[in-house]
């Protein structure tokens, strides 16, 4: 099946999710931010010696933040630019490996990782069942995996490199049909994308103000769950 190009890296530059989890308030993208904290919240500190490996790590941000818990992490993606970037940007460092594959044919034998993680990949696959198999492949069941994708909210999907997306009991069937212990977990509230990416005259003054008070004080509304009714993130937390 045909894959929709990936084209962000071309507009936005190479590098660009280190400048989302930067203090540049030009470049910092909260929802970003929020989305990695969740991951890095649900895969735990105790993670030290643990195998990990990063399904479409693009250029590394999430790969870079579990090694420094002291993981043995090795990050995949298709992009052999990404991966470039990736390497030269973290440096050649024992415990941390970038490599360009599939997520299709990943080049890792059975029950290799403890961990897997796959941080808004499987909207880009034209065969993302591919992707669930050879994650369950791989997988030696110690440890969890977690898979984040946006909810689907219109028929089309919203961004147009995705291309799909899953409405929530639809991403969890697909899942199960692979996993006995699945768990999705909702976050992100409607309300706060739809206000970040308000524009007045042209400009998203709503986030850098919200970017600003990320800064300063620590607020970051798209981590919150509780008294909201519609999302926009769903992150899949498998264990056996």
């Amino acid at each position: 099946m045909l894959e929709i190009e990936f084209q962000k890296y071309k507009k936005r530059g190479m590098g660009y999710h280190w400048g989302q989890i930067s203090r540049d308030i030009l470049k910092r993208n909260i929802y970003v931010v929020a989305r990695y904290e969740i991951v890095m919240n649900l895969i735990g500190k105790e993670i030290r010696n643990k195998t990990i490996l990063d399904v479409g790590c693009g250029d590394g941000v999430l790969s870079w933040m579990l090694f420094k818990r002291g993981a043995k992490v090795v990050g995949i993606d298709i992009s052999k630019e990404a991966i470039g970037f990736a390497r030269e940007k973290c440096g050649n460092k024992e415990n941390l490996q970038f490599i360009s594959a599939s997520a299709y044919q990943i080049p890792f034998e059975d029950n290799s990782f403890d961990y897997v993680i796959s941080s808004d990949v499987i909207e880009h696959l034209g065969e993302p069942v591919r992707m669930i198999s050879e994650t369950r492949r791989v997988w030696n069941g110690k440890g969890k995996i977690v898979i984040t994708t946006p909810i689907k909210l219109t028929q089309e999907p919203l961004d147009r490199m995705h291309y799909w997306e899953f409405f929530e009991e639809e991403f969890e069937g697909v899942l199960k049909r692979y996993f006995k212990c699945v768990k999705i977990i909702k976050s992100h509230p409607l309300f706060w994308m739809e206000f970040q990416n308000k524009t007045f005259l042209r400009r998203t003054f709503n986030k850098f103000l919200l970017n600003i008070l990320n800064v300063l004080f620590g607020f970051n509304p798209f981590k919150k769950r509780r008294g909201w009714r519609y999302f926009t993130l769903q992150t899949a937390v498998i264990s056996e």
